[in-house]
């Protein structure tokens, strides 16, 4: 008898499991089954035109977004994840998926663009071109300026372009009424071929005020495209006609400016997004300037020298850290570039126009 209660126990015991585990495997399914729900919202500008609710990991039904896709007064160009329509994040919606809320941004081309009356110019430098007496966009004579002007192509509205020799080494920006406000760098370029130019970096932080390196010698047309009314959709193109005329190695002589008695130099950088903040460097003595920062990896600093409050327009950079002791502290960029967190301190010296560096 005892045997036959040690099996029925044995059965009971077993089934309880088993049920357990059935009940376990169900509620884990009921789970699986739960939908995520993400919302994408689509922008023009400033204003919000709606927000579409989906499932994560599901395409948008056409129909709920095609209202945002008209407008009277403009061209819809398409979806993008950056309000300033950078090529890389365009989206195509007939395929694009979403994991998260997600904002869009739709680019709009006006229809009745405003004339654009500015002057364009490129400007830039060069070891051995004529870019070289661009001298970017210094103090230069109005024939040297009319070589480099943009002028317009009539092929289409606020369309200006230039063609011109460049060469291995060149780095150029597109500007305005030959000031430095809105200037056009690499971040504007839509077409072109990565094997012929580059990123090179800038003072401003952003790719659209970063220079543009030349990577291959060539005779190049430089087509701008602008709108005045949203900068956003001014671009560049850049074509290769063929070879560059042959030419020799200019000799750049080193910057020179007279030390002063109210000469100084400031620093500005990347620790403030729009690097609008300026810090003072402390004469140690003649010529000589320093200053300690706390600073994160990959800051970016542009050392300027001042003769009073006016910026003289020497500056000094990466190139001008000439040590490895200092060259091992520092990412290779265009600017001087912090590799890891930490106190650093900064030596410009305007007698050998160096920077040195210590932490």
């Amino acid at each position: 008898m005892m045997k036959k209660v040690k099996k029925v126990l044995v059965l009971l015991t077993c089934l309880a499991m088993t049920l357990a585990m059935m009940t376990g495997c169900g509620n884990g399914n009921a789970n699986q089954d739960e939908v995520t729900k993400v919302k994408v919202t689509f922008m023009r500008g400033d204003v919000n035109l709606g927000t579409v609710e989906t499932e994560a990991g599901k395409t948008l039904e056409a129909s709920s977004y095609a209202a945002y896709e008209t407008a009277e007064d403009a061209t819809f160009l398409g979806w993008f994840g950056t309000p300033t329509y950078l090529e890389a994040s365009k989206q195509d919606l007939a395929t694009a998926t979403f994991s998260e809320d997600t904002t869009l941004y739709g680019c709009f081309q006006s229809t009745q663009v405003t004339e654009d009356t500015r002057v364009w110019y490129i400007v830039g430098a060069s070891s051995k071109g004529a870019l070289a007496e661009s001298a970017w966009a210094g103090s230069v004579d109005d024939t040297v300026k009319a070589k480099f002007q943009l002028t317009a192509t009539g092929n289409a509205t606020n369309e200006f372009s230039i063609t011109l020799d460049l060469y291995a080494g060149d780095q150029f920006q597109v500007i305005h009424d030959w000031q430095w406000n809105e200037q056009h760098g690499f971040g504007y370029l839509e077409e072109y071929d990565a094997s012929q130019f580059e990123n090179g970096g800038g003072l401003s932080g952003s790719d659209n005020g970063s220079n543009v390196n030349v990577v291959a010698d060539g005779n190049y047309t430089i087509t701008l495209t602008t709108n005045p009314d949203d900068a956003a959709m001014d671009k560049i193109v850049i074509v290769r006609n063929g070879d560059a005329a042959a030419a020799e190695e200019i000799v750049v002589e080193e910057p020179k400016f007279e030390l002063k008695e109210n000469t100084g130099v400031k620093v500005k950088g990347s620790w403030v997004a729009d690097w609008s903040e300026l810090k003072d460097l402390t004469k140690v003595s003649e010529g000589v300037y320093e200053i300690t920062m706390d600073l994160a990896a990959g800051t970016e600093l542009y050392f300027s020298v001042f003769e009073g409050d006016a910026d003289t327009g020497f500056g000094l950079k990466a190139e001008n850290v000439v040590d490895d002791a200092s060259k091992a502290l520092l990412k290779e960029a265009y600017n001087v570039t912090v590799a890891e967190d930490g106190t650093y301190t900064f030596t410009v010296d305007l007698n050998a126009y160096t920077i040195s560096v210590a932490k």
